[in-house]
């Protein structure tokens, strides 16, 4: 069954707002919390103030948390030393201190405390982003192990769905569930998966839906006595298979290869 592969750049657009919106502001006010915080409390009537340890350790434990997390965010990419992450979320906040005394000499005597807070966490936000972004093409820069990625590689037998070349233009693609024949070094062999009506034509055979297409609930059909066509592991859509192909197809595929 061919499927749409175009990218949504309204999809795309909404995310990059919802960053904007949301989550910059957030992850920068936990980071300026120790800052934004006791001045919130000061504009209370009567004026408030933290007291006692708890309250402050609490109150500068919260940027560290999150310091590790965007730590641990950026580097997930590659391995490294158990020191990396904590010594990178120091790093990040010594940055965002810079951030901060810069912003708080530029808005620090302005009246409102919403306009105060919101260039706060803005600031620190945008530190944190500029942290992950340079981090992360660092570590691609420098090399190294990279984390191993939980894919499973196809096997014969398996369903999968891949871009698949081709006949008439090997060059060009077409979204498509497909059955793995054989597997070799850096691609599969494979039979193509269509919706298509194939009936009556000997080079298809009916395959029947076991829960692999969950989408389109039609009937489908699959190559057969066609050569295989070659997809490469990397243009495997899914990091594991949609299911098995039915026993009686496969034993039909597997005879005609020989």
């Amino acid at each position: 069954m061919a499927r749409r592969s175009d990218t949504s750049c309204a999809g795309i657009g909404c995310a990059g707002l919802l960053l904007v919106l949301f989550v910059l502001p957030a992850v920068g006010y936990l980071l300026a919390v120790p800052l934004a915080l006791p001045d919130l409390l000061a504009e209370q009537s009567p004026p408030q103030q933290l007291n006692g340890f708890g309250q402050y350790l609490i109150v500068y434990a919260v940027p560290v948390v999150v310091a590790l997390l965007v730590a641990v965010f950026a580097s997930r990419r590659r391995t490294g030393p158990r020191w990396l992450v904590p010594a990178r979320a120091a790093a990040l906040l010594v940055l965002v201190a810079g951030a901060l005394w810069w912003t708080e000499g530029r808005v620090g005597d302005h009246p409102v405390w919403n306009v105060r807070a919101t260039a706060e966490s803005l600031a620190a936000g945008l530190v944190a982003l500029a942290f992950v972004v340079a981090v992360r093409r660092w570590d691609s820069s420098r090399g190294g192990p990279r984390v191993a990625a939980q894919v499973q590689r196809p096997a014969p037998g398996e369903i999968w769905l891949a871009m698949v070349p081709l006949r008439e233009d090997p060059a060009r693609q077409l979204r498509h569930y497909c059955v793995v024949l054989a597997v070799h070094e850096g691609h599969a062999e494979v039979a193509q998966i269509t919706t298509k009506d194939k009936g009556g034509r000997g080079d298809h055979i009916p395959m029947p839906n076991d829960g692999w297409d969950k989408a389109s609930g039609r009937a489908h059909w699959v190559e057969f006595g066609r050569p295989p066509r070659r997809v490469d592991y990397g243009m495997f859509l899914k990091s594991r298979p949609q299911g098995r192909c039915p026993a009686p197809v496969w034993r039909r595929l597997s005879r005609e290869l020989g």
